[in-house]
């Protein structure tokens, strides 16, 4: 039984937001944007002991406060619905359809089963406490009015969710109450009498340890002492133990050791950050294979929360993770600030939250947006080569090779530091469609985007295919711009920086251009730039000299065009 969505009303940061949920979703964007507060609203709702009316289960921190003004007490009530649903019909096991059927809504149009669990929280001024009211839904919203809370109680059990937050601890996950590893030592049962004989030989191997040293003798009696200040056993009152001598203690004491590189054989702890994270996954994943259906019940899918599994990896470890992700057992909802990780897991997959005027919204790629070949070209120059990308405000498309390595650059000099600005530069001549995948792509994951185009005839039907998907509303100067000539370098040229280029071509270079010229200016202008760039070493070394002339002259230097749109691409990307 699988979360196929959730809405969430005044939750902490969240005013309202509605998130659809696959078998892997995996939300990115910045920090503060709600990601690990989505994590958190599934896990209150689906934790064990929902049941009573008065459930204290939302604090006063919990609700979102409007304004300066606002305290939890007047704020509007918290509301999480969790919306499960069948992908197919008779999807459901018959256990899970028969125990819950009170709570079950069919839809009679496509026959598929559906329930809505929702959680509100509220402030009661005549009990002067915060209350939880778990409730089920009908397919208009209303409460169902139920006979007990038998439904509350079988979610949990249909639907068992395992949290582990970016801050995972091995030697805790890994303990004696950890939740997936405890399964794992409780079924650990022998007979009485082949217990009885690993104890004895216990005991003796205990024995002839502490006996290696015969003044922990000594040591034993002066402990004994203390039983003419506390009761203690007469007969024997101080053990020592090398090793446990129960079975039931050994148990609990079981270790996970991992052989080093170097053949070294290491308890978990001691291993990387990197290792031990890895390790509690990997633990999840036995633990769903082999316990899950003992511990809740054999129709279980589990729902595992995962924050930035990428923690203390190495690039090509995370790469790895977010490849094995889609094979993981149950529903998987991760949070990621990773490009390697989103690199590796299906565009689909990817839910970005972002505020847009205050409110959080949500991006996504949806089935149909794009065709299989616009996928490969999205994949080929965005995802699996440059995953970052992904976590950008604005994406600026560029026409050619020499504005790619250009712009970061120009816009340093106007003191907008790319990091900063949260832009990146995408070259789209090249692609397929001429990059129009890519504008799709930046609107349908909430991402702001301009086109700057050559100021050609081929970059004027660049910015002709840009108009295709403005919104209502929007000018053509909101989303793109030319430039005044026929490319970046022409800019310059014609904008005070003839002779930066011409100091950068040899003599005898120049005499053969005029000579080939033969009185064409623009065939003369354009042969030089091209002997400018040969002699810089190509187009990145040409655009690393040419940032530091601007350095040295000032950024009033840029030509205008350039500069607005510099300027254009940092509002946007501000929001």
């Amino acid at each position: 039984m699988k979360l196929k969505e959730i809405t969430i009303e005044n939750f902490r940061g969240i005013r309202s937001l509605h998130l659809p949920i696959d078998g892997l979703t995996v939300l990115i964007g910045e920090n503060n944007t709600g990601k690990s507060t989505v994590l958190e609203a599934i896990r209150l709702v689906l934790t064990r002991g929902f049941g009573t009316r008065r459930d204290g289960r939302f604090s006063e921190y919990d609700f979102h406060l409007a304004d300066a003004t606002a305290t939890p007490q007047t704020a509007d009530p918290i509301s999480i619905i969790l919306h499960f649903a069948e992908e197919q019909e008779n999807e459901w096991p018959d256990n899970v359809v028969q125990q819950l059927n009170e709570v079950i809504q069919l839809d009679m149009v496509n026959g598929l089963n559906h329930i809505w669990l929702q959680a509100k929280g509220s402030y009661q001024a005549d009990s002067g406490s915060f209350e939880t009211k778990p409730v089920f839904l009908d397919a208009g919203g209303a409460e169902l009015m139920l006979k007990n809370n038998t439904p509350l109680n079988l979610i949990s059990r249909f639907v068992p969710i395992f949290f582990l937050s970016a801050l995972r601890d091995a030697s805790q996950e890994f303990g004696q109450r950890g939740q997936f590893w405890s399964g794992f030592l409780k079924s650990i049962q022998l007979p009485d009498d082949q217990r009885e004989k690993i104890e004895e030989m216990l005991r003796e191997v205990n024995t002839s340890v502490i006996g290696a040293n015969t003044g922990l003798t000594e040591v034993t009696n002066k402990i004994a002492d203390a039983g003419r200040l506390v009761p203690l056993d007469s007969a024997e009152p101080v053990v020592l133990e090398a090793i446990p001598t129960r079975v039931f203690d050994m148990v609990g004491k079981i270790q996970v050791h991992l052989k080093s590189s170097y053949g070294a054989k290491l308890p978990l702890h001691r291993h990387g950050e990197g290792t031990q994270s890895l390790a509690v996954l990997m633990l999840f994943q036995a633990f769903a294979a082999a316990n899950l259906a003992e511990s809740y019940a054999p129709e279980s899918t589990p729902l595992l929360a995962l924050e930035e599994p990428e923690a203390h990896l190495h690039p090509s470890a995370i790469r790895s993770l977010g490849s094995f992700l889609e094979s993981m057992t149950g529903q998987i909802l991760v949070t990621s600030h990773s490009g390697d990780l989103v690199s590796r897991v299906p565009v689909m997959a990817l839910r970005r939250l972002y505020k847009h005027n205050g409110e959080t919204k949500i991006g996504r790629v949806e089935c149909n947006t794009f065709t299989d070949r616009e996928l490969q070209a999205i994949d080929y120059s965005i995802r699996l080569a440059k995953g970052h990308y992904l976590f950008s405000r604005c994406w600026l498309f560029v026409e050619g090779e020499s504005d790619y390595h250009l712009m970061p650059l120009l816009f340093g000099a106007m003191g907008y530091a790319q990091d900063q600005v949260s832009f990146s530069v995408l070259e789209f001549s090249q692609a397929f469609e001429k990059g129009e995948s890519f504008i799709k792509l930046a609107k349908a994951l909430g991402m702001q985007w301009f086109m700057m185009a050559d100021g050609d005839k081929e970059g004027r039907g660049y910015i002709k295919r840009a108009k295709k998907y403005l919104e209502n509303g929007e000018d053509i100067a909101d989303r793109a711009a030319t430039l005044v000539n026929a490319d970046i370098e022409h800019e310059f040229w014609h904008n005070g920086y003839s002779d930066f280029m011409l100091n950068l071509v040899l003599p005898q270079t120049r005499n053969q251009i005029d000579t080939q010229a033969a009185g064409d200016d623009a065939k003369k202008t354009k042969s030089l730039i091209d002997a400018a760039i040969k002699q810089a070493g190509g187009k990145p070394a040409f655009a690393q000299a040419l940032a530091a002339e601007i350095q040295q002259r000032g950024a009033d230097s840029i030509p205008q065009t350039i500069k607005d749109i510099i300027d254009r691409v940092v509002q946007l990307a501000g929001g």
